[in-house]
Order: C-alpha cells, then sequence, then structure tokens
C-alpha cells in the first residue's frame, strides 16, 4: 500500500515539472529562428539646398551730417580759449539763424595744446597753444547745405575747416523694407533654378534669416572732395547723388 501510494505521488510530480515545462516553453519571447525582429522606428533623411541672396533698393539721402572745427593758435592757452569761444559762438549763431535746432548741433572734440616749433638744433621752443573745437552738425535740408556752409565759413573765417560731409537716411526702414522683398524674391528664384538643375521639385521653405550689417548711422557714406573746404569757398554747391541699401538673406529649401 505505501509503495503504491509513493509511486502515484512520484507520476503526479514528473506531470507537473512537466506541464511547467510546457507553459514556459509557450511564453518564451526569443524569436523563433528565421522569425522577422520587431520593426525600428524608421529615420529619414530629407533632401535640402540651402540658398544665399543679397537685394537692394536706391534711395536718395534726405540728411547730412557735417563735420567741422574751430582751430586757432594764440600765445597763451586763455587766450586760444577766448578766441576759439568766440568764433565758434558766431559759427553756432549763424547756424541757428539758417534754421539748425540746438539739437542737431553737438561737440564731438574739444582740446587745448601747446604749440612747439623745432629747431635745426633740435631744441624745443613754445610757439603757442592751440585749441580746437570740433562740431558734429546734422543738416536736414539739403536744399540749402550750401548756403549753411557759406553761411559758416563766413563766420568762422580762416579758423573754420570742414573736414567731412556725409549723407544718410532720417528714415532707412522703408528702403531696407524693399531691399528686403527683393532679396527673399531673388532668394526663391535661385532656389528654383538650382532644383530644376538637379532635377529635383523644389519643396517648401524651411529656414530663413537675415544677415544684419552694423548701421553706422549718417557716416555712411563720405562726400569725395569735402576735406578742408575753408571760407575762400563761395557759393558751394554740393551733389547729393544716391545710396544703394543692401540686405543679405539665407534660406533652406526641401529638395523632392
Amino acid at each position: 500500500m505505501r509503495l503504491r501510494t509513493a509511486a502515484t505521488n512520484l507520476l503526479l510530480a514528473l506531470a507537473a515539472v512537466l506541464l511547467a515545462s510546457l507553459a514556459t516553453a509557450g511564453c518564451s519571447t526569443t524569436p523563433a529562428q528565421g522569425a522577422a525582429a520587431p520593426l525600428a522606428t524608421a529615420i529619414t533623411h530629407s533632401a535640402t539646398v540651402q540658398v544665399q541672396a543679397e537685394g537692394s533698393a536706391e534711395a536718395v539721402p534726405d540728411i547730412a551730417v557735417l563735420g567741422m572745427n574751430v582751430e586757432v593758435i594764440e600765445p597763451s592757452a586763455g587766450a586760444a580759449r577766448d578766441r576759439a569761444a568766440r568764433l565758434t559762438k558766431a559759427v553756432i549763431d549763424e547756424l541757428g539763424r539758417h534754421g539748425m535746432e540746438d539739437d542737431d548741433i553737438r561737440t564731438s572734440r574739444f582740446s587745448i595744446d601747446p604749440d612747439y616749433q623745432y629747431t635745426n638744433d633740435g631744441r624745443r621752443i613754445l610757439n603757442g597753444y592751440r585749441v580746437i573745437h570740433a562740431l558734429a552738425v546734422t543738416h536736414r535740408d539739403l536744399d540749402t547745405l550750401g548756403a549753411v556752409i557759406d553761411a559758416a565759413s563766413r563766420a568762422g573765417g580762416d579758423a573754420l575747416a570742414f573736414n567731412h560731409i556725409a549723407f544718410s537716411h532720417a528714415d532707412p526702414e522703408p528702403h531696407r523694407q524693399a531691399a528686403r522683398r527683393d532679396a527673399v524674391d531673388r532668394l526663391h528664384r535661385t532656389a528654383r533654378q538650382l532644383a530644376e538643375a538637379s532635377n529635383r521639385e523644389l519643396g517648401p521653405l524651411l529656414e530663413i534669416s537675415e544677415e544684419v550689417s552694423p548701421d553706422y548711422g549718417p557716416f555712411q557714406r563720405l562726400s569725395a572732395g569735402a576735406v578742408m573746404l575753408r571760407s575762400e569757398a563761395a557759393d558751394t554747391r554740393i551733389s547729393v547723388g544716391s545710396d544703394v541699401i543692401r540686405v543679405t538673406v539665407r534660406g533652406v529649401f526641401a529638395l523632392r
């Protein structure tokens, strides 16, 4: 009896082990040989073309900045300073009579320095004191620019020199916008040409950026021959001409 019971228990235990093995084999995550592996995430590389284009717009300046300075030499620093102050005041008053606002006239430099002469034997001799009072004057009516130069020259006499005349725009943004539209139009035309030459179809514009150039204000363009105009020049005629404002854009287009 006991022997029969032990044999029965052994059979039951073997049956349990067999069933557990079959269940484990059915739940295995290891793919069978020759079966396809799970599909990975697909990565596609879209073709693109990068393009750069420059647009431009012609614009006539509407303001001028005059760089002028009163320069005197006197035996003493006080005498040089006083004479320079009188002449500078005369020039500023004359500019005011020609419609210049106080905010458009500013001192760009003031200096008092000893002035020396050197002898043939190398000795240094004090010749006096030099005072320079430089002004930056913004003039907003270019039709009267020549008359303003003549009037200032007469007021300052031989002590007044014009160092430069620069032309610019009171509001350059409308000209920049025109140049920007021209640049973007050229960008699209160039991209289409490149796509056609490559036997591809041009897709959408993916990225666009603008190259920003430094804005140097009214000192963008100096007039030639404007250096050291003095009071001898009468009935001065100034030719303003025109500027070309440029904008550069870069774009990335998709290709199909």
